[in-house]
């Protein structure tokens, strides 16, 4: 990563929750300042109060010049769109050069051990990202639900960005899908992030986000937001 490039890592709850830990555990180990909120008025509102404060729930974070988006909510099809809308407006004001969103992905077939990090580009200008950062291609899936609304944000932004799946299974959070997303987006933006404290404090991050897990899990359930998933054989 090019010292003067702008990157903006965008997480929100997914399957295995490994969009929303491997970002939050990025945030963390880099130990990145919150510097303000993402607005996005259309999609209902929600509040968390921390420490007296009262926060938005999708709140901006940045270190060098690495930028973070992170929701603490699920999104489903349509607030998906807006939300991903809104990154992209958010990240032309800032000049930001490339967009990332881990996600987590369903393998039909037998379970990948160790798990594997693959690419999607949804436009021209987001092609070489692939090649870029030795990411396979997934050229064979079923996307629907918060994932159909990402992709259809993207489709048409101006700003490179790629969608970053990681293979996981239904474990709530899957922890091994997790680390392997947080290592490869540590090599993407270029920092050494330990994953062993992750992996040991993981009883306490799954009860410190009890809510959130059920929140994931409902919002899976419901009709046309199931988890984007492909063939075994479809991976090139």
């Amino acid at each position: 990563m090019p010292e003067d490039e702008k990157i903006t890592i965008v997480g929100f709850p997914s399957t295995g929750l490994v969009g929303a830990f491997a970002v939050s555990y990025i945030v963390k180990s880099l130990k990145m300042k919150r510097i303000g909120e993402l607005e996005a008025f259309e999609i209902s509102p929600s509040v968390r109060i921390q420490n007296g404060n009262v926060y938005g729930p999708f709140q901006i974070y940045n270190k060098d010049n690495i930028y973070v988006i992170l929701s603490n909510i699920p999104l489903f099809s349509e607030s998906a769109f807006i939300f991903v809308k809104s990154v992209i407006e958010y990240c032309k004001k800032i000049n930001v050069d490339k967009i990332i969103i881990p996600r987590g992905m369903i393998v039909m077939g037998p379970e990948e051990n160790p798990p594997a990090s693959f690419g999607l580009t949804v436009n021209e200008i987001s092609k070489k990202m692939l090649q870029e950062y030795n990411l396979s291609v997934i050229t064979d899936a079923s996307i629907v639900g918060a994932d159909a609304g990402v992709i259809s944000a993207l489709k048409k932004s101006d700003i490179p960005n790629l969608i970053l799946y990681t293979i996981c299974n239904m474990k709530f959070p899957d922890s091994n899908a997790i680390v392997k997303a947080i290592e490869t987006l540590a090599k993407i933006i270029n920092v050494k992030i330990d994953t062993l404290e992750f992996e040991e404090n993981l009883e306490q991050i799954s009860k410190d986000n009890e809510r959130l897990i059920e929140q994931t899990k409902k919002s899976l359930e419901k009709p046309n937001e199931a988890s984007p998933s492909m063939p075994s054989p479809g991976i090139g």
